[in-house]
Formats: structure tokens, sequence, C-alpha cells
């Protein structure tokens, strides 16, 4: 773990710029959640799995929002000179792993604990939210290959 906080050291991501990152984060993830929602409550109305209506509805709406909120944040969160594709490609993984630990946590929350689904839908995405901040930061956005802004 030790290289973990070297490589952070090395790059400057002090908790003042982490702050101000995560709030950048949590502002285009307001646009990123509200499309998500929306997206997820049409898919839930669609009914695309009837016997796992929600778990489908997550699944499918968390793989498009992710594409959606990836495009975002490299627009408008992270000042990253990283390519583009190569970036996508990166929060993909970490996406996918994300999707299946999610999913998995959604289905408990609504079929197992009866959670309304919306609900569910907001737990998990806050849950979430900040570990998905750190491994996007970190693998798809490398801090390394940021813009450098001058003073």
């Amino acid at each position: 773990m030790w290289w973990m906080r070297e490589r952070i050291e090395d790059v400057g991501w002090t908790f003042k710029v982490m702050l101000h990152e995560f709030l950048k984060f949590n502002i285009v993830g307001i646009v990123n959640s509200t499309f998500a929602l929306v997206l997820y409550e049409v898919l839930y109305w669609v009914d695309l799995w009837p016997s796992h209506t929600a778990v489908a509805a997550w699944a499918v709406s968390c793989a498009i929002g992710n594409v959606e909120a990836h495009f975002m944040h490299y627009r408008f969160t992270f000042n990253s000179t990283f390519s583009y594709f190569r970036s996508l490609n990166r929060a993909f993984w970490t996406y996918s792993g994300q999707l299946v630990v999610t999913t998995l946590f959604h289905y408990l929350m609504v079929e197992i604990f009866l959670l309304h689904h919306t609900l569910a839908w907001f737990v998990n995405t806050c849950v979430f939210g900040y570990l998905n901040f750190l491994l996007i930061r970190w693998i798809a956005f490398p801090p390394e290959y940021d813009k450098k802004i001058s003073s």
C-alpha cells in the first residue's frame, strides 16, 4: 500500500485537491444521476425481465449510464490529457466490476429485503458513489495525465 501513498504524494493529490475534485464530481454527478434515474424508471416501467424487473432495469440503466457518466466526467470533472478511448476502456473495466457488485446489492435490497425499488436505487447510488469516484479517478483518469493549470 506504500506505493499508493507515494503515488498520491507524487501527483500532489492533497485533501484540498481531492475535496475540490469530489465536489466537481458530485455536481456533474447530479446530471448523471438524473439521467440514470429517469432511464432506470423508464426501464422499470418497460419491464425488461418480468421476474426481476428492478434488477434488470438497474443493470441496463447502469451500463448505459456509465458511458454517459464517463463522457461527462471526461469533459467536465477532470482536467485529463489521457486519451478518451483509453480512459473509456479503463472505465469500462472499473464500471463492469462495480456493475456486478451493485446489481447483486440491488437484488438483495429489492427482492430479499423488499425495499422499494426507487429507494434501493438511491441507496445503491449513494453507497457506491465515493468508491466510484476513487476508482475512476485513479484508473480511468490518472492524475499523472492532468493538465497543469497555471496560477
